[in-house]
Order: structure tokens, then sequence, then C-alpha cells
């Protein structure tokens, strides 16, 4: 299953995958947004037609953050909840927008979008470099 590595200033969706017996890690996508994209989540399924990814493990995963004692303050534990809050309000969109709900779908993705922005903000606040 696919997972989260953080990498200097950013984190990468990483997998293993088995060739001719042989394990290697391959990198499937670069999130230096702090959140996964639909277009990111698009370009990973073509590119990668073979690996599940789960979503929103992959979001809880980035509201984390990185490992303890690369910031100088550890994650705060609400970022969890921010991150599953924000999976939601991007699910709620997709469906509003299916329904042609345009403005309800943009109010939802610009909320989600405000509490990515916070968890950015204190990722920034605190990175040591």
């Amino acid at each position: 299953m696919a997972c989260i590595r953080w990498r200097g200033q950013y984190a990468q969706l990483v997998d293993t995958v088995y060739e001719a017996g042989r394990s290697k890690k391959v990198t499937l996508a670069s999130l230096s947004e702090f959140y996964a994209s639909e277009l990111t989540k698009r370009r990973v399924a073509t590119k990668f037609p073979r690996i599940k990814v789960d979503w929103e493990a992959v979001d809880r995963s980035l509201a984390q953050g990185p490992p303890p004692g690369i910031l100088k303050q550890n994650t705060p534990t609400e970022h969890l909840d921010y991150g599953a809050i924000e999976h939601k309000l991007r699910e709620w969109a997709d469906e509003a927008e299916g329904a042609n709900l345009v403005n309800d779908a943009n109010s939802l993705r610009i909320a989600a979008g405000v509490l990515t922005s916070w968890r950015a903000k204190f990722y920034w606040d605190n990175h040591p470099g």
C-alpha cells in the first residue's frame, strides 16, 4: 500500500513494487501542497494503474506531518481532524459538482483550502530551514 515519506521540505507518495522477484521503492508523486489534488490522483492512477492508493489514509498521513523531531514543534493533534475534514469537504465538493451545485462545490473547496493553509503555515513556521 502506498505511503507518505517526508523528504526535506515536502512529502512523497511512495510504494514498494516487485519486479523479477526484487523489491524497489517507487515514488508515485511529490506532494508539496500538503494534500493530494485531483490532478495528482489522476496522474498516479494513469501512470501506476496496478497500484491502489487509499487517498483518505494519504490525507491523514499528510495531516500528521513529518516524524517527531523534524519540526521545531511537533504537529498538533488537531491537524489530524483538519486532514479528515479537508478530505470530506473535497469529497462533498465533488458530489456537489456532480449535482450541478457549482457554487456549493466552490465553497466547500475553499473551506478545505483554508484548513490546508493553516496546516501549511504551521509547517513553515516550524520548519528548521
